[in-house]
Formats: structure tokens, C-alpha cells, sequence
């Protein structure tokens, strides 16, 4: 009896279980039919890209379609999501690139992270005048104060430039490094323009908490953009455009021997068109600012015979270019002045070399007056080591008298240093 109690209830369960899981089954399929949203609308997001940086809330997951779109598959979890919207990486920021609205008004974004790691479709809320639901809009890069040790007013250049290095120091970038979708360097070698002069205008933090700084190239523009503020040096060149060139013109050629750029210092900068007087003399060495720079080898002419208009010089306008003329300064070299001879007593006397001596100590000179090494333009020092091998080039090293007395320079009695233009004394012994 307890045997045929027990198949009674199994068969039962068994029959109910049967019907029920047709009824289950039945109503899941049509309910999965109801209820899966369609896709009504999607295109393209055409706003300014930068209004379009979102981040996650972290409330909803990442799909492969619109979440509630039949077939949609999670990219990433909440919990990813979640990580990517506290990262301290500008490759996680995240560019909104279409919108999609469902028939149940639904409105889904589809994104991409900077990197490019993880893209996909997440909820954004009933309306498409605002991010919401699962995104809001985000800042890739905050302003901020320009470092104290940068301004506005000087000039700067690369610190170091290499196409091998993409880290924000070698070149400059059209935004700061991973705070825009695709938006990179403005060049990748930038070692063509590395004394390109740079000013600074703004700064920005980014993500990794860097501080970048916006500079214009006033030289020819290529390298205006973004760099790091680290990546800059100080420059104590001043840009034609910001001062009054001096072509320093070499008065018998009429070729111009060298170029300066002077800062420009208005006679009175209250003016509407302020101009500079570059004839004017400081007071602390008595010359016009031109002096200052005189190349190296050449001197002024006197008075305004200088200038190539005394009047433009006078009233020079800023980015404007004025003619110094220079002179050639004339060649000289170092020149004997005496023989001397110490006899063996250690007295010293001077040595007068006549016949075939007098004539090897004129050829000597000769010689002496036409090595490069001993011949150069004003200003310059040689070392007793390049003096004595000059003097024995030369013929200098000994002298042989009439009489077959050879007479040897005393090298250690020579000068440390000599300045062309000066004269010395040659010592023998024998």
C-alpha cells in the first residue's frame, strides 16, 4: 500500500512537473520576444569631438549592442567600468562616437577608449541633450598656472629633441599627449627646429597629473603646440620679429659679416608707435648697443659714417633692420724683435748676425710672417708649444754663423702666451 501511495505521488509530481515546464517554457519565449528592445535610430555624433570625452558612472556595463538589444554581449562589467573612470592614465579617457535610441526611448552611446582596449555601447540615459545613465561628460585636461619657472615674456627652446622618443619632451603636440582621440605630435622629428624660439601662453594638467604648456613658435610657426613644461629651455636669443637686427656690413665688400638681434627698448613706450634709438650710448661704456656686439676681427667707422642711415637708427622700429658698417681689421702676427746670445757667463747679449746668417735670420722671418698658426686678426693668444714649433718651421731653431758657430733658441726663455701683434726676443746659446 505505501508502495503504490508513493509511485501515485511521483507520477503525479512527475505530470504536474511536465506541464509546468511546457507553461514556463511557452511564456519565456514569448515574453523574451516582447521584450527585447529595437533600435529605432543611430548615427553618427557629428558635435565638436572635445564636448564628446565622457567617463563611466559605473552604474552601467559596456555591450557589444544596445544592453537591452537582442544578442547584446558585455564587454566590460560594471566593475571594469568603474576602474577605467578612476584611472590615472590618459590612454583610459574615452571618446563618445555614436548614439543610439530605442523604441522604448532608450538612449545608448557607443565609445572607445584613447587606447582603443575597449569599445562598445553603454546606457545614457532618456534624452540625447546630455550625457547620463552610465556616462557624463569629462575634462581630459584642467588649466592650470604656468610654472614659476617659465613666462610669457621670454623665449624658450627644446631642451633635446628625438623622433625615437614620444613622451611629451621631444616635440610638440597638437593637444597634451592621450587628451584627444587621435591626436598626436605635430611632428615627429622636430631636431630641424631645435633653436626654433618658443613662448609660453597657457598650461594645462592632463589625467597623469603632468603639466603641459601651450607655445608659439615665433620663428616660422612648426613647432606651435603642446609640450611638456619640463621639456623647456631658456633662450637668451631674441626673435627678429620682438627686436631691431643690425646687419653689420663690411664697409669694402658690402657683405654682411654677421647679424644681431637687439632687444627692443622703446625711446617711449606710451607711444602708438614706439620706436628705438640704437645710435644711443650707454652711459656705463660710452658706445651705442651695436659695439657691444662688434664681430670678431673687424672695427666700427667713426661717427655716423657707421650707419647706413643714421635717421632709421635713430627712430628704429620693432621687427625693423639697420646697417653698421665694419672694417677689416689688418692682419698681423707675431714679430721678432731682437736676437739675444748668453755667453758662458750667463751674460746677455745682442747677437748681430752678418753674411749667410743675416740672411737665414730674414728668410726665417719671412717664413715666420706667413704661417697661419702666427697670422690671424687681433685678439687672439698663442701657446708657447704652438710658438716653437712655428719658430722652427720657420728656420728659427738655430742659426749658423759665417764662422760655423751654431747658435741654438733658448726655448724655455719664451713667453707663456703671446698675443698676435706683439714682438719678442729670440735667445741663443751655443
Amino acid at each position: 500500500m505505501r508502495s503504490s501511495f508513493a509511485k501515485s505521488i511521483y507520477l503525479g509530481a512527475a505530470v504536474l512537473g511536465l506541464a509546468g515546464l511546457s507553461a514556463v517554457t511557452t511564456t519565456t519565449t514569448t515574453a523574451s520576444a516582447k521584450s527585447a528592445a529595437k533600435v529605432t535610430s543611430s548615427k553618427t555624433l557629428t558635435t565638436d569631438p572635445t564636448t564628446r570625452n565622457v567617463t563611466f558612472n559605473g552604474t552601467h556595463a559596456l555591450y557589444t549592442k544596445p544592453g537591452t538589444v537582442k544578442g547584446a554581449k558585455v564587454v566590460a562589467t560594471t566593475t571594469t567600468v568603474k576602474r577605467l573612470a578612476a584611472s590615472k592614465s590618459g590612454h583610459d579617457n574615452v571618446r563618445a562616437y555614436r548614439v543610439a535610441t530605442t523604441n522604448r526611448g532608450s538612449v545608448y552611446y557607443k565609445v572607445v577608449s584613447f587606447d582603443k582596449q575597449y569599445r562598445g555601447w553603454v546606457y545614457g540615459g532618456k534624452s540625447t541633450s546630455a550625457f547620463a545613465g552610465g556616462l557624463k561628460s569629462f575634462a581630459t585636461t584642467t588649466a592650470a598656472k604656468i610654472p614659476s619657472t617659465l613666462n610669457t615674456t621670454s623665449y624658450y627652446t627644446l631642451a633635446k629633441t628625438d623622433a625615437n622618443v614620444n613622451d611629451g619632451t621631444t616635440t610638440t603636440y597638437k593637444a597634451p599627449a592621450w587628451s584627444q582621440y587621435k591626436i598626436g605630435r605635430t611632428m615627429k622629428d622636430a631636431s630641424a627646429y631645435k633653436t626654433n624660439l618658443l613662448q609660453v601662453s597657457k598650461a594645462a594638467t592632463t589625467r597623469e597629473g603632468d603639466t603641459w604648456v601651450y607655445v608659439t613658435d615665433v620663428t616660422n610657426g612648426k613647432l606651435t603646440g603642446w609640450v611638456k613644461a619640463s621639456a623647456l629651455k631658456a633662450s637668451a636669443a631674441v626673435p627678429a620679429s620682438e627686436g631691431v637686427t643690425i646687419n653689420y656690413t663690411d664697409k669694402a665688400t658690402g657683405k654682411v659679416v654677421l647679424r644681431l638681434v637687439l632687444p627692443f627698448k622703446a625711446k617711449d613706450s606710451k607711444l602708438a608707435h614706439p620706436t628705438m634709438d640704437v645710435t644711443a650710448k650707454d652711459a656705463s661704456n660710452g658706445h651705442s648697443a651695436p659695439f657691444n656686439g662688434m664681430p670678431k676681427g673687424y672695427h666700427a667707422l667713426t661717427g655716423s659714417r657707421s650707419w647706413g642711415s643714421a635717421t632709421q637708427a635713430a627712430d628704429a622700429t620693432k621687427g625693423s633692420t639697420v646697417v653698421f658698417y665694419v672694417v677689416a681689421n689688418g692682419k698681423k702676427s707675431v714679430t721678432i724683435n731682437n736676437s739675444l746670445y748668453i755667453d758662458d757667463k750667463g751674460n746677455t747679449k745682442t747677437l748681430v748676425f752678418g753674411g749667410q746668417a743675416l740672411t737665414q735670420w730674414h728668410n726665417a722671418k719671412a717664413a715666420l710672417a706667413k704661417d697661419p698658426t702666427v697670422t690671424d686678426l687681433d685678439g687672439k693668444i698663442i701657446d708657447s708649444s704652438v710658438l716653437k714649433t712655428a719658430l722652427k718651421n720657420a728656420g728659427f731653431d738655430t742659426i749658423t754663423a759665417d764662422d760655423g758657430t751654431v747658435y741654438t733658441l733658448n726655448t724655455s726663455a719664451l713667453p707663456s702666451n703671446v698675443a698676435f701683434g706683439n714682438k719678442i726676443n729670440l735667445t741663443y746659446s751655443k
